[in-house]
């Protein structure tokens, strides 16, 4: 498994040296953000594994997972894993110490640009220009680059990786990235062999199309369950929680 120096810039801890794609040696930043946009079942969440997987066996990083259903961790994960993934809020990053990789997934509802005075985004604005003070890299998932605070895309080392986007969909999109999105489609569909384009993907930073690596511990042929879990991780959360995340505070039981 490999990706672009692009990529590993911001996934490998800060100051280390590594070979860019030409050779040249070069010293990561270690910090930043790492947007997947596409559309459902484009395979954005499986890419932000199979990075957080490269994370695991490359560097000594922890990973952080944004509200995850705790059976998740516990049972979907390979076993190197463990001891280094750990389920927090975004919202509580300031808690957190060491230099980490960041999951938020389906971020419709954490980074939603319309709910500008939710937690997650008051925070994302807030920390957007700091994240290279606490060592921290976030990767997110999101349908659209409409859907995400603007503000948290300004002040920081960007790396987008474009999955297939409806087309039906690119003219939600912001006007700036419509274009850039409408050529990754046309550079995915030109060479992929898979429904949805699953097979590769478009990086944004360099202009390049690259083949998605996709592991076995995801794959639904060999653990029908734990890909299940994985790739719709939101299912496993309880009813009270479910509701949280989308805005709504359960009913109190009456009493008596």
């Amino acid at each position: 498994m490999n990706f672009p120096a692009s990529v590993k810039n911001l996934l490998f801890e800060e100051g280390v040296k590594f070979k860019d794609d030409y050779g040249k040696e070069t010293i990561s930043l270690g910090t930043g953000i790492i947007p997947i946009i596409g559309t459902a079942r484009s395979g954005k969440t499986s890419l932000a594994y199979s990075m957080l997987e490269w994370v695991i066996d490359n560097t000594k990083r922890d990973i952080i997972l944004d509200s995850f259903p705790q059976a998740i961790i516990d049972q979907a994960f390979p076993s190197k894993f463990k001891g280094r993934i750990f389920n927090h809020a975004f919202i509580d990053i300031a808690k957190v110490e060491g230099s980490s990789v960041w999951l938020v997934d389906d971020t419709g509802a954490s980074f939603n640009s319309r709910d500008s005075m939710s937690g997650n985004s008051r925070t994302l604005s807030k920390v957007a220009g700091i994240l290279s003070h606490w060592e921290q890299t976030v990767i997110f998932t999101t349908q659209l680059f409409s859907a995400v605070d603007l503000s948290f895309l300004r002040y920081t080392a960007l790396c987008p990786l474009l999955r297939r986007v409806d087309p039906s969909v690119i003219s939600q999109e912001r006007p700036q990235f419509q274009d850039q999105v409408r050529n990754s489609n046309y550079m995915l569909g030109s060479v992929s062999k898979e429904p949805y384009f699953r097979d590769f993907y478009f990086n944004a930073k360099d202009e390049t199309i690259c083949e998605a690596p996709f592991p076995k511990w995801i794959d639904k042929k060999y653990f029908p369950k734990n890909a299940d879990m994985l790739s719709k991780p939101m299912k496993y959360h309880t009813v009270e929680m479910k509701m949280k995340i989308i805005g709504q505070e359960p009913k109190k039981k009456k009493k008596g």
